[in-house]
């Protein structure tokens, strides 16, 4: 593990932990060896420490710091640590190392794990030098987390002997120390002369970089809107890293929704590098997605690149010194060379890096998120949120958890013939869904909420989680062990949740189809539970290009208005687009569909108006089918390209291949607001010269945006504008913003819903789009058009 920097006025002491170091220098074998564990194994581990140590007689001491200067170090490095337990007043003085274990204690003999040994005898030696001990004793206690029996196991060491396998451990891990406190000073130095990388700020782009600059080295938190042009990957990431080489942070995390606003970053970095930068980034990509042996199950008995994991990583490690940019392709390569899991690899050059790019998860997701960095003491770190527009909808369902009925009923009949009290412990959870299913039809309705927490669900969660525990950290092999452990997460996932609840969630139940039923706990306001993630970091900064209305995000991301907000105008000439807003045309769902024909008309008028690739939004795929019917009447269907539910990454690459700046004919491209068209995607100068948005973009009427409404109704009375309003209009936005993406590109914009001119949707609008015209019919959007194509 990298050594972290304890602050100093002068010179930085670096602070290494004694178990990290044994772990760098020791630690070998199979990557997941050691095969499933408890849920709340570090919790419990913690309970059985402190029963152990309450347990000791008088005069035992529990938790006794250590520490060791290493004189020989350049900069200056200490090994720290903590002992369980000291019997001071022994003759020699025992010390104690606690390791507590699910393994049957019949199993763990004196050598059952050499790192256990290492550590104590680390400690060892700091205390024996600490009070001038010539000799040592250590008891390695293993204690029975279910049993609660202890098993203990004795050695005698001198402070020689101590001494010189302490020096065994440090003398290689200051090789590596001292290539990354020089690697560090090179890249401060790199960072001290750094320029902007452009030739010139773009406007807005400099005010940008300093509100990111000071909210850095202040300590606090940001938020930035900043349209499409300003620049705001690189305006996020200069100032970051200028930061990190004044010593104001240890690392920084670009932490995106998409794998173009990672994609983006990497540009952005390598364009640093480019102008003098030396700095390391490594990308983490989802398991599922680089695994090279899927599923991703790290079964060292089946998957080569699981086997002997930690005796391969430290050569693959050692490539660091030849490669700044650890992106998916380099990890892959380097990791297939060295058969090594790239996932795990990702993580473990993650510790060297200095700035990792990844998704939200890694930060805010309590299933999933980097305990080696937000475990222990948490760094200076930055958290630069790309696309923020995305984390409140990604953050409630990190915090929301659900069940089903019909997934219950399926593993139940799987587990029945050969774990038939686990299954009877499954139908017990299947008979809490099924009255609360009957509560359902007895009350008429689909569906029935509470503000508190499903007891009888959760009793029966419970019994059931216990029981599958039980039987998984047996590590049997059977046919149904995946399902049965993909359901056991979703318990974890449910029961953990139910931790949290507070009056800012909600539960409901469900009814699905002619049996089902769903039981979540739906968090209502994700503000609260972000709370905790982001004090792991030294400063935050939310930045996107449809970060509006600023106070609805302000709101939903931490709850506080108090922190600077920055909104930037658009760079881009105002001349260079057409803003037009169809106000003859109704959407609402009532009479949407007395509209087909009217929008499909008004899409015709645009793309006849001038040759070229053009993007129709709809609000949903059974609207994109109706007028995509019409469509075919009007023009050659050899010119209409539908996205598909579903649509695989082939799929998606096809489908924006046909957006060629050489195209003789027109295109146009029909997809749903919100999906994978409405954001991300780059199509610039002539490969799109239009879109037209259909309606104002709110989200269907369902049961959870009913509930986000009635909650912002009792918080201050803005429900509709929190759960229907401002997100359909920020998927308005989103899909505009494919139009225009740099000074020279110009375009059309054409929103059809006469709500567009309401004044509650007008004072929406960002600034850059105060000069529009509103048309009531084709004949005006082809007088307009004319008018503005002629000016080309």
């Amino acid at each position: 593990m990298e050594p972290n920097p304890a602050p100093s006025p002068e010179r930085p002491v670096y602070i290494l932990s004694v178990r990290s170091l044994v772990e760098f220098v020791l630690q070998a074998g199979d990557l997941t060896a050691g095969g499933f564990q408890k849920r709340d194994r570090a919790q419990q581990g913690t309970l059985g420490h402190r029963r152990v140590q309450r347990s000791r007689p008088e005069g035992y001491q529990s938790e006794v710091e250590v520490a060791y200067r290493v004189e020989e170090a350049d900069p200056p490095l200490e090994v720290r640590g903590r002992m369980d337990g000291v019997y001071a007043d022994r003759q020699p003085v025992i010390l104690e190392e606690i390791k507590t274990t699910t393994l049957s204690l019949e199993l763990i003999h004196e050598d059952h794990n050499p790192l256990h040994w290492a550590q104590a005898q680390c400690y060892a030696f700091m205390y024996a030098r600490q009070h001038q001990l010539g000799e040592v004793c250590i008891h390695l206690t293993y204690y029975h987390l279910d049993s609660r029996k202890e098993k203990s196991f004795e050695r005698r060491f001198s402070r020689e002997e101590l001494e010189t396998f302490f020096q065994s451990l440090i003398l290689p891990y200051l090789d590596w120390f001292r290539k990354t406190a020089a690697w560090q000073l090179r890249r401060d130095r790199s960072i001290q002369t750094l320029d902007f990388p452009y030739s010139a700020y773009r406007p807005g782009q400099r005010e940008m970089a300093v509100a990111v600059y000071k909210a850095v080295r202040d300590g606090g938190r940001v938020y930035v809107q900043a349209p499409t042009g300003v620049g705001k990957t690189i305006a996020a990431l200069f100032p970051a890293v200028k930061a990190l080489g004044q010593g104001l942070a240890d690392k920084i995390f670009y932490l995106t929704a998409k794998t173009s606003g990672r994609l983006a970053a990497e540009k952005a970095l390598d364009d640093l590098r480019r102008a003098g930068l030396e700095m390391r980034s490594v990308t983490l990509t989802a398991k599922e997605k680089i695994c090279f042996c899927p599923p991703a199950v790290c079964d060292p008995e089946v998957c080569v690149f699981a086997r002997d994991y930690f005796g391969k990583v430290k050569n693959a490690l050692a490539e660091m010194d030849g490669v700044s940019a650890f992106t998916r392709p380099v990890i892959e390569d380097i990791a297939r060379r060295h058969e090594l899991c790239p996932f795990e690899f990702s993580l473990d050059l993650a510790l060297w890096m200095d700035c990792i790019l990844c998704d939200y998860n890694y930060a805010f997701d309590p299933r999933v998120y980097l305990h080696r960095f937000f475990d222990i003491v948490t760094e200076p770190y930055i958290f630069l949120v790309d696309e923020a527009h995305n984390l409140p909808d990604r953050a409630r369902a990190m915090y929301s958890a659900e069940l089903d009925k019909h997934t219950v009923l399926e593993l139940q009949r799987a587990l029945k013939a050969q774990l038939p009290g686990l299954a009877k412990k499954l139908g017990a959870v299947n008979t809490a869904l099924l009255d609360m299913r009957k509560a359902c039809q007895a009350a008429g309705q689909p569906a029935l909420t509470a503000d508190e927490l499903p007891e009888p669900l959760l009793k029966a969660v419970r019994a059931f989680h216990q029981q599958a525990e039980d039987w998984l950290v047996m590590n049997q092999a059977a046919p149904f062990r995946q399902a049965l452990l993909d359901f056991y997460f979703l318990c974890s996932n449910f029961l953990r949740t139910a931790e949290y609840f507070d009056t800012f969630y909600v539960s409901y139940a469900e009814r699905q189809g002619q049996s089902g039923l769903k039981a979540k706990l739906f968090c209502l306001d994700p503000a609260p539970m972000l709370a905790a993630p982001l004090q792991r970091s030294r400063a935050t900064v939310f930045f996107s290009a449809t970060l509006l209305p600023m106070k609805y995000f302000t709101q939903l991301l931490t709850g506080d208005e108090d922190h600077p907000r920055r909104t930037f105008p658009s760079p881009f000439p105002t001349e260079n687009v057409s803003l037009l807003i169809h106000s003859g045309i109704s959407t609402k769902y009532a009479q949407r569909a007395d509209s087909y024909a009217a929008v499909a008309d008004a899409v015709e008028a645009v793309c006849r108006a001038q040759v070229g690739n053009y993007l129709v939004f709809f609000p949903s795929y059974a609207y994109l089918t109706a007028v995509h019917e019409q469509l075919k009447e009007r023009l050659p269907e050899g010119q209409l390209l539908v996205q598909d539910r579903g649509m695989s990454e082939a799929a998606r690459e096809s489908f924006l291949e046909r957006f060629s700046a050489s195209n003789t004919e027109t295109v146009i491209g029909l997809a749903v607001m919100g999906g994978v068209f409405g954001e991300g995607i780059d199509l610039v100068g002539d490969r799109l010269i239009g879109a037209v948005v259909v309606g104002v973009g709110v989200p269907q009427v369902c049961l959870e945006n009913d509930l986000i409404k009635a909650y912002f109704d009792r918080q201050h009375g803005s429900g509709f504008a929190y759960a229907y309003q401002y997100p359909g209009f920020n998927r308005v936005l989103q899909a505009t913003g494919r139009v225009i993406r740099t000074e020279t590109d110009r375009g059309v914009m054409v929103l059809i819903d006469e709500r567009f001119t309401h004044a509650r949707y007008r004072q929406l609008f960002p600034a850059h789009w105060r000069d529009f015209h509103i048309v009531r019919d084709t004949q005006e959007i082809q007088e307009h058009l004319a008018r503005f194509w002629a000016k080309d």
